[in-house]
């Protein structure tokens, strides 16, 4: 069985801010999993990656083609309304939407969320169950 998840751009931007987004891309791979993404949490990865870049490395727009390679691209009606960070509400819809199993972020917000309809996880529980060598 396969493990359908919604990656939070906190959790994209942090592999991509040291250009390590292989990393995620190699754990996605090895372990078979479904990863879900949305025009809605594309648009909030471009303008944002430019802001945690630390390296010149590859360009904003070379990180988002990437992510889009390994990640499954679907399109979500806006619905939900209940997130504590109503700009999040994007990823709600998106994981209810694709019956994800989980949504895996770094947002304090969101992990707290206890009125949440989906199970949400940090990630390093993500790095904790889907280890990948270095």
């Amino acid at each position: 069985m396969k493990h359908h998840f919604v990656l939070d751009t906190s959790v994209y931007l942090t592999y991509a801010s040291h250009i390590k987004i292989y990393r995620l891309e190699n754990a996605i791979k090895l372990f078979g999993l479904v990863v879900f993404s949305s025009k809605f949490l594309l648009d909030e990865l471009y303008k944002n990656i430019p802001k945690v870049l630390v390296s010149d490395e590859l360009t904003p727009q070379e990180i988002l083609n990437k992510i889009i390679r390994f990640t499954t691209l679907v399109p979500i009606i806006p619905r939900f309304s209940s997130s504590p960070d109503p700009k999040d509400n994007f990823l709600f819809d998106l994981a209810l939407q694709t019956y994800s199993e989980v949504i895996v972020t770094k947002e304090k917000v969101l992990l707290n969320f206890i009125e949440s309809p989906i199970a949400i996880h940090d990630i390093k529980w993500f790095k904790e169950k889907f280890p990948v060598e270095l």
